[in-house]
């Protein structure tokens, strides 16, 4: 009898050495395995700062991005739908951004669809410590790509609405949670029945893990996104960062209310979403899961406007990062320089997705109409001096030598299309679009307004008579207006209220040169039947399209063909 109880003690001395070996090793190979990864982040990281983006993200990743943006509306004044598409915002956003987490993402995405930032003085300061500061800079970069970046994560949407998210069978998670630590004590009276019964709770913990988890495994994600939010915050308190004393404030105010979230919830969380791993299976058996989950959610139903005031801060120190490497990434930029007169001026202004840009320098009115020949560079100008404009209020970085002028509000009308949603035909599209910018131009405040060929969806004749009149009454409006056209009427109509600029070219039997660089005065060139022949068009439709046009330029009227 003796020694059949020293064989059993022997036995589970056996049974639990071998749990505790496999489990110290598992240890070993994760930390040392996390350690490897941390450093090949860590590096990535360095490589990436100042250097152009690589965009590797989908239709569907971006649409996600904007998900913060499209659930918490900004109030007027905001860069509209149509002013976004005309200076192809997209893309000069994806050339600015480099954060590292979802939450910078979408936190920058909204801010880029602001007009103004209301304190240039402070993001200006913040950005400038980020870039002296690589230390510093990094390992905040590390701790915000240790947050995530994850497609329609539905963090946001917990924040704003978490009445919405999943709920948990706690009843039935915590009943099976007993009956399996039974069984483990169990096992310590009685091997054989102890093994027996751990296996079979094992199952149905198992079983009960993958049902639940599949009713809430994207929440889990999102909370656990959540906790690493909080574990950067911690790392930002803990730097005390002078220049980020006001996110810095705000986030001690807010964590207290998340104090209990620890470590070990933010790995029960994490290791609850992924898959072949031991501290999944421990997590599984003792229902861990469940009871963070219930807990984490009952927080954010109390205090979900102090976990979007630290979503909020996490998004602006991301955004005051991804400026900073936006600027070391370029030859040259300056800071914007406010008047209050009605004038522009910009030395070596050029636009920032353009590679191989050719710089402009000059000062102008705030009436300007810019007439050229086709592919001359008119469009592109006024973009360039729009953009600018937009980078220099949210960001205080221009891409020029310097850039004056007054601050204001940018609305565009150049690039429409027909909508065959609502039947819009070109012609409507530019009627409403410009009836948007007289409704701007009547408000308080200052718009910047660019236009880009008014009404050339109908005829010559009612296109400058309407375009005349319309233009006319933008003149005696206080706002900015720059219209690129090919109409060299509106320049004889209106030159007593608008200056005057073109750009023009180098026409050769074979080639077309533009110089893309802005003149002052009215354009006395025309290129669009020499682009026929450059483009390689049959020399008799060229010869007489050329000897038409000057027939009629000669008697002012079309002959009958």
């Amino acid at each position: 009898m003796e020694r059949e109880c020293e064989v059993y003690q022997l036995d589970t001395f056996i049974v639990f050495g071998v749990i505790l070996g496999i489990t110290i090793v598992f240890l070993i190979f994760y930390y040392y395995a996390t350690y490897q990864r941390n450093q090949k982040i860590k590096a990535q990281i360095l490589s990436e700062y100042g250097e152009l983006p690589k965009w590797t993200l989908d239709g569907r990743d971006y649409n996600s991005i904007k998900r913060y943006y499209e659930q918490n509306p900004l109030v007027e004044p905001e860069i509209d739908d149509i002013t976004w598409s005309d200076l192809n915002m997209d893309a000069i956003f994806k050339r600015m951004k480099n954060t590292q987490s979802s939450i910078g993402d979408e936190y920058s995405y909204r801010f880029f669809r602001m007009q103004h930032n209301d304190d240039l003085e402070y993001f200006e300061n913040a950005v400038q410590a980020m870039h002296q500061n690589a230390e510093v800079r990094q390992q905040l970069q590390f701790a915000f790509h240790r947050i995530g970046r994850k497609t329609n994560n539905g963090l946001i949407d917990l924040l704003l609405k978490p009445e919405d998210f999943p709920k948990a069978p706690m009843l039935f998670i915590a009943f099976i949670t007993f009956i399996d630590i039974a069984s483990l004590v169990w096992l310590g009276f009685d091997i054989n029945y102890g093994i027996l019964a751990v296996t079979l709770c094992f199952c149905v913990a198992i079983i009960l893990f993958s049902v639940v988890l599949r009713k809430i495994s994207k929440a889990m994600i999102t909370l656990g996104m959540f906790t690493r939010t909080v574990r950067a915050a911690k790392l930002i308190i803990k730097l005390d960062l002078p220049e980020f004393k006001r996110e810095t404030d705000l986030m001690k105010k807010n964590l207290q209310v998340f104090k209990n979230i620890t470590s070990l919830v933010d790995y029960i969380i994490q290791v609850s979403g992924s898959a072949n791993s031991l501290m999944m299976i421990i997590t599984a058996y003792f229902g861990l899961y469940g009871f963070a989950y219930n807990a984490m959610v009952s927080m954010f139903h109390k205090y979900r406007g102090e976990a979007l005031e630290l979503y909020k801060c996490i998004g602006y120190i991301e955004l005051c990062i991804s400026t900073a490497s936006y600027r070391k990434s370029l030859k040259y930029y300056c800071r914007p320089s406010f008047c209050d007169k009605n004038v522009v001026e910009f030395e070596e202004i050029i636009h920032p997705l353009l590679k191989n840009p050719v710089s402009n320098s000059h000062g102008i009115g705030n009436k300007i109409l810019i007439t050229g020949s086709n592919a001359s560079g008119k469009s592109t100008f006024a973009r360039t001096l729009a953009v600018n404009v937009i980078l220099g209020q949210l960001f205080n970085t221009c891409i020029a030598k310097s850039y004056t002028f007054r601050q204001c509000e940018v609305y565009t009308s150049m690039n429409l299309k027909d909508d065959i949603i609502s039947g819009d035909s070109f012609y409507v599209a530019e009627v409403k679009s410009l009836k948007r910018l007289l409704e701007v131009a009547g408000k308080e405040g200052y718009p910047m307004l660019f236009l880009d060929e008014i009404f050339k969806g109908t005829n010559m004749v009612e296109r400058i008579a309407a375009a005349s009149i319309i233009l006319k009454q933008f003149s005696e409006v206080d706002c900015f207006i720059c219209l690129s056209t090919h109409d060299v009427e509106l320049s004889q109509i209106l030159g007593n209220r608008y200056e005057n600029y073109h750009f023009q070219e180098i026409v050769t039997n074979d080639d077309i040169c533009f110089d893309y660089t802005l003149h002052e005065g009215v354009t006395t060139g025309s290129n669009a039947i020499k682009l026929l022949a450059y483009c390689n068009y049959d020399k008799e439709i060229v010869l007489n399209s050329e000897m038409y046009a000057d027939r009629y330029r000669i008697t002012g009227k079309w002959e009958s063909l």
